[in-house]
């Protein structure tokens, strides 16, 4: 590489981080960034991270309780009630998302949801379940002790939790996105299908003499 090339790119890269720090340091910068959080936290989209972040916290509070205490059925029922709760939060944009939400909005809570669930427990068992069991089989600690019920039933509750909250939004958002197309003038699945049909049949059918 040249090094004339080498020293402009350098000279870029500082005016660009000048300007960035520059611009870091005006009001306005964080102003826009106050305004832009602001309408993030007002609005619905936040349920689905709140509720997942919950989901979470909630297995990692049950397997910190359990890790050093002998497991009981009680105790897995609190844990799992707690995620099938905080999965019901997340669930509220798809469920109910707003007078005056389009069909678009409808679909991106939909997928907004589907996307950070399945992140959601997909992340715990491969960055949380499996590791853990990893070290626990590598410190040879013995499969009847608390630590290794604690790993698997707080992941267990976890995707329980997940895996329902999936399949009720699957049941409802079809409806709710139904509901909010009818309203935003869009044609239903049905009204397609008769379209589709009655231009077959336009298409189809023979010229009288």
């Amino acid at each position: 590489m040249d090094i004339g090339d080498t020293r402009g790119r350098l000279m870029f890269d500082g005016v660009r981080i000048k300007r960035r720090l520059r611009e870091i340091t005006q009001v306005w910068f964080w102003e826009d960034m106050f305004d832009a959080v602001s309408d993030y936290i007002r609005s619905r989209s936040v349920w689905v991270v709140v509720g997942n972040a919950a989901t979470f916290l909630s297995a990692i509070a049950g397997l910190a309780y359990y890790w050093s205490r002998p497991f009981s059925f009680t105790g897995y029922a609190v844990v799992q009630l707690a995620c099938l709760a905080c999965q019901a939060v997340a669930l509220i944009p798809v469920v109910w998302p707003g007078g005056a939400a389009t069909h678009r909005d409808a679909c991106d809570f939909s997928d907004l949801h589907q996307s950070l669930t399945v992140a959601t427990v997909c992340g715990s068992w491969v960055f949380g379940a499996y590791p853990a069991a990893a070290l626990l089989v590598f410190f040879d600690v013995d499969a009847n002790s608390p630590p290794w019920a604690a790993v698997f039933f707080s992941a267990t509750a976890l995707t329980i939790a997940c895996v329902a909250s999936l399949i009720t939004a699957t049941a409802v958002s079809d409806k709710v996105n139904q509901h909010h197309g009818e309203a935003s003038g869009l044609p239903s699945v049905s009204d397609r299908v008769d379209e589709e049909d009655s231009a077959v049949t336009d298409t189809g059918g023979f010229d009288s003499d």
